[in-house]
């Protein structure tokens, strides 16, 4: 085996190696020298040429002296160790300098490797397989890393999306379970969405963490699930209840708690909790445990002044629906019955509330009027 094979199996067919110096006679002697190794020799005459060439034409190795005009060979050092697109770049410095803290100073700035001018070309020779092979290697390590970096990537995308069909899917469930439920007492889908548009509203302006939002989101419109066990005698009665068919209708929220409980799931937890305390009231006049102030979950404290709300502002089949000036008086008209801080928010959130039912309310209209 010939010296040039001996010193260049296993290595890149066409390594390129970057040389930087000011002095012509070094540059033409490394330029035999990779020459005749079967490599690409890129010659720079000054460090900001070596910097720019570094970035341009991707060698596999810089061989670079110290003193030259200008930026030295440490500074080079430094900034190509710096950049992230030149960080693993090998770096020899060769230098007539021969004394130790020139030495330190120059593995400090990031060098590989140091080699003393007058150069030995055996040991030229050997220092640039070695790293070669070590460039070759970090090579292999980083487009490995960037391919399973793409991998993740891809999975998480994969899974995003997976997990959007998901959500979409649960929150579809949701709506049309809560919706055959409202539909007994002649509610609209309409007034589920609102509800759920409204509690996210006065959850997000009270700042509360984003997945707690969102549970809120789509539990809200479970708050009146427990109406599927009312009897339609009571339900759907167009006049005033008599006591004991109200003490019936109040049940709802304990029957809508039943079929809620047990969950692991978050939201279905947080639209337990919205069904049986969304009828409290701060005063502690509420139903159906009488709770008072802080008692009621927050999630419930929420869920009360929207569908007070949306209630007033609803048409029914025994009453009117009332305008939004008019649902504010009468909600600002009963300050005992909610938590003050979510009666601040309802308050200044109000005209949202007016946009949002008035938005709602025509496309409903929208959608029931004949093509």
């Amino acid at each position: 085996m010939n010296d040039r094979l001996k010193f260049t199996e296993g290595l890149p067919k066409k390594a390129k190696i970057l040389i930087a110096d000011d002095d012509r006679f070094y540059i033409r002697i490394f330029s035999d020298l990779i020459a005749d190794l079967g490599f690409e020799c890129i010659p720079a005459a000054n460090g900001l040429e070596a910097l720019e060439k570094a970035r341009t034409h991707c060698p596999d190795v810089l061989i670079i002296d110290v003193v030259m005009p200008g930026m030295d060979g440490f500074e080079v050092t430094r900034r190509l160790k710096e950049d992230p697109a030149t960080m693993y770049l090998p770096v020899v410095i060769v230098t007539s300098l021969a004394d130790r803290d020139s030495k330190i100073k120059g593995l400090q700035s990031g060098a590989d490797e140091l080699l003393s001018k007058p150069v030995d070309e055996t040991e030229f020779r050997v220092r640039l397989r070695n790293l070669l092979k070590v460039k070759k290697y970090e090579d292999f390590l980083v487009e490995h890393g960037r391919r399973l970096a793409n991998e993740v990537e891809d999975k998480s995308v994969q899974l995003e999306r997976a997990f959007t069909k998901i959500r979409k899917g649960y929150a579809e469930t949701v709506y049309r379970l809560t919706l055959a439920a409202e539909q007994r007492d002649k509610e609209t889908g309409s007034h589920i969405k609102r509800i759920s548009l409204y509690s996210q509203l006065l959850a997000r302006y009270l700042r509360l963490p984003e997945q707690a939002v969102e549970a809120i989101f789509f539990a809200s419109p479970m708050h009146d699930v427990g109406k599927i066990g009312i009897p339609d005698s009571i339900l759907l009665k167009p006049g005033s209840l008599t006591d004991a068919e109200f003490e019936i209708m109040r049940t709802h929220t304990t029957i809508g708690a039943e079929i809620l409980k047990d969950s692991d799931s978050e939201i279905l937890d947080t639209a337990r909790e919205i069904a049986l305390t969304h009828h409290e009231r701060w005063d502690g006049e509420g139903y159906p445990r009488g709770l008072k102030g802080e008692e009621i979950p927050l999630s419930g404290r929420i869920v009360n002044v929207v569908d007070i709300y949306d209630a007033i502002r609803s048409p029914r089949p025994y009453k009117e629906g009332l305008d939004h000036e008019t649902a504010c008086k009468i909600i600002l008209g009963h300050p005992e019955r909610f938590d003050p801080v979510i009666l601040k928010a309802f308050v200044d959130c109000a005209e949202e509330f007016r946009r949002l039912y008035d938005e709602n309310n025509e496309l409903e209209a929208c959608c029931k009027s004949p093509a």
